[in-house]
């Protein structure tokens, strides 16, 4: 009689949590409310135009002025190169995650996706990450570049929340297009002979 009564129980319990899993449940998840991550930056450049062998300073603050933030990237790309070399150092680095180097031809995320569309690298790049971040942090990530060719060097600064729910997830939301189909601020330094 008592394998009968807890056999019994077990079953009312299971059909009880069969019923909130398929039924109650998944309404009460698409309620919740989504996280709208918004990163913005400031960065600053030491000089506009330097002589070949002379090095600049890029320094860069940055923030999630929106919701909560899994993951908080800044990424910092060098069209003019092939290979970061001894051109480029971090001066100053307060993410919470170590940054990570690109090279050309490595396998990136395109166009927001999240690694779901991709692309391949043309050229180097490295991210700085924190996770997660909450609102209104400030993180530095501070650069100096010391360019071996003469002619404009530009660097390429963006900015991306995760989770990327919407378009004020990404800074800049316009502009110029980068080889992963996100948009970029351009700093531009004339390296003169």
């Amino acid at each position: 009689m008592k394998k009968i009564l807890i056999y019994s129980v077990g079953f009312v319990l299971l059909s009880v949590y069969f019923l909130l899993t398929v039924f109650v449940l998944p309404s009460e998840f698409l309620m919740t409310e989504q996280l709208i991550p918004k990163p913005i930056f400031e960065a600053i450049l030491s000089e506009t135009e330097i002589k070949l062998g002379d090095s600049f300073r890029l320094d860069i603050v940055s923030k999630n002025i929106g919701d909560y933030a899994d993951i908080h990237i800044v990424s910092v790309g060098f069209p003019e190169l092939t290979e970061i070399d001894d051109v480029v150092k971090i001066a100053t680095y307060d993410f919470s995650l170590s940054p990570s180097y690109i090279d050309v031809d490595d396998e990136i995320g395109s166009s927001y996706s999240g690694g779901v569309d991709t692309t391949l690298a043309k050229y180097p790049l490295i991210e700085a990450m924190s996770r997660p971040l909450k609102p209104d942090i400030e993180t530095h990530f501070d650069i100096v570049v010391t360019p071996k060719n003469s002619g404009v060097f530009n660097v390429y600064v963006k900015s991306i929340g995760i989770p990327h729910s919407s378009d004020v997830s990404h800074y800049p939301s316009s502009g110029v297009l980068d080889h992963q189909n996100e948009h970029v601020l351009v700093y531009s330094v004339t390296v003169n002979p």
